[in-house]
């Protein structure tokens, strides 16, 4: 038995080979089926904006259309158009994040550490627990680092 090719979008397989692979991808079945798995992942506003365009299916209004997702007129109904629409809104109302800059979060990291004063370091993060103040030979581990440690180690070079 030779190797065997498993199609995603339809959920079968066949046997491998470039014809057998090359006819399958170029079936209208398997087309259909990864149009529909891609458009599971279109916003809301898209969706509005493709069927702005078109008419509204009058076979699917007014009971079955044989087309189904592929049919070249809106399916969308009134409340469905409300309803993207809202979503739209909501989608357009969130802020999209800025794009990550680690070096200048860094910078910034750094800037913000070398501001604090050695006085905040020892009252605030160096200070151990009492529980843990009775305990001799802590582990390197849970030892909190002095002021002037951290300094060094935040303006070290990596790489």
């Amino acid at each position: 038995m030779g190797k065997r090719y498993y199609c995603d979008y339809c959920e079968r397989s066949f046997a491998d080979g470039a014809d057998n692979r090359k006819k399958h991808l170029s079936g209208v079945l398997h087309q259909k089926l990864r149009k529909a798995h891609y458009d599971g992942f279109k916003s809301a506003s898209q969706i509005l904006e493709e069927n702005k365009i078109k008419r509204p299916c009058h076979k699917f209004h007014s009971g079955h259309c044989e087309y189904g997702n592929g049919c070249k007129y809106s399916h969308l109904t009134a409340v469905d158009v409300q309803n993207l629409q809202h979503q739209a809104s909501l989608e357009q109302a969130r802020k999209p994040l800025p794009n990550p800059d680690i070096d200048a979060w860094l910078k910034s990291k750094v800037l913000n550490f070398n501001k604090t004063t050695e006085s905040t370091f020892t009252t605030k993060q160096t200070s151990l627990p009492p529980t843990l103040s009775t305990i001799p030979n802590l582990p390197p581990s849970l030892v909190p680092s002095k002021p002037s440690e951290l300094l060094t180690a935040a303006t070290l070079q990596w790489g």
